[in-house]
């Protein structure tokens, strides 16, 4: 009789110590599997795509990196640190998402610009609305600007200018009037989208920039990066490590605490 206790003793023990490294497992998969998540919400690139690209090509034409491809709904930014295209974080396990129809055209950023908040925009750089076909986040497009919408939001000065890409349909398009004969509604459709797209009145649209106007804005953004960028970048770079490290820190263990309640849910 005692053996069999002891043998009894010793199944439990083995099944106690089972549980115990299935549970580990699970939390590791699950762990791995959310990790593997969070990287895809960072386009990673070698290239430092708001600091390291030129604004201009030596053919008068202009780069466009694209954050949000045409037809989708998630919002994308670049860091303006890093140089990066990242999924803008709500919450540490939440990302922002447009609660209206899908981006109308490709959207992004020309690189080394500014609009600096001392003289009543955003901090961030030139935004850009690529016309045509879907293009996919990250990749860096040479453009023709052919004007752009004056507009203001919540306050602030945030033009977007109008682009077509030069491998296109759009070759012979070099001016808003063209592409109002040639294409008529699309600035309509541009001006209806921006002023409902955050669903509370923020925006407010000015006036339509011609391509002069809209170049000459590009060219001011420029020079506002080189005016204000380069101390700032030096001394972001240790604050942007210190906020990262901490921000990071701060979703593993909320994500920890997560898995940890799904297993409670799964075994007791």
């Amino acid at each position: 009789m005692l053996k069999g206790f002891f043998t009894f003793s010793i199944y439990i023990f083995s099944l106690v110590q089972m549980k115990a490294v299935f549970m580990v497992f699970v939390l590791f998969l699950l762990y791995a599997c959310n990790n593997s998540g969070m990287e895809e919400n960072t386009v990673n690139n070698t290239t430092n795509l708001l600091h390291e690209i030129v604004p201009f090509t030596t053919d008068s034409l202009v780069h466009v990196v694209i954050e949000i491809p045409a037809g989708t709904n998630q919002k994308w930014e670049v860091n303006k640190v890093t140089g990066q295209i990242e999924w803008e974080q709500i919450t540490p396990d939440s990302f922002r998402v447009i609660n209206y129809l899908p981006y109308p055209a490709n959207y992004g950023f020309v690189p080394q610009t500014l609009l600096p908040e001392v003289s009543g925009g955003d901090g961030d750089p030139v935004d850009v609305f690529v016309l045509g076909e879907h293009i996919e986040r990250g990749h860096i497009v040479k453009c023709k600007i052919i004007g752009g919408i004056e507009m203001m939001d919540n306050g602030e000065t945030d033009d977007k200018l109008i682009a077509l890409p030069v491998q296109s349909h759009w070759e012979k398009i070099n001016t808003l009037e063209n592409l109002n004969q040639n294409y008529p509604g699309v600035l309509e459709i541009l001006n209806t989208w921006l002023l409902h797209y955050k669903r509370n009145n923020e925006v407010k649209i000015l006036s339509l920039r011609n391509e002069a106007e809209a170049v000459n804005y590009l060219e001011t953004a420029h020079f506002n990066y080189k005016k204000h960028q380069p101390a700032k970048l030096k001394a972001g770079q240790k604050k942007f490590s210190e906020s990262e490290s901490q921000r990071h820190t701060e979703i593993k263990i909320y994500t920890i605490i997560r898995l940890i309640r799904k297993l409670e849910d799964c075994f007791f």
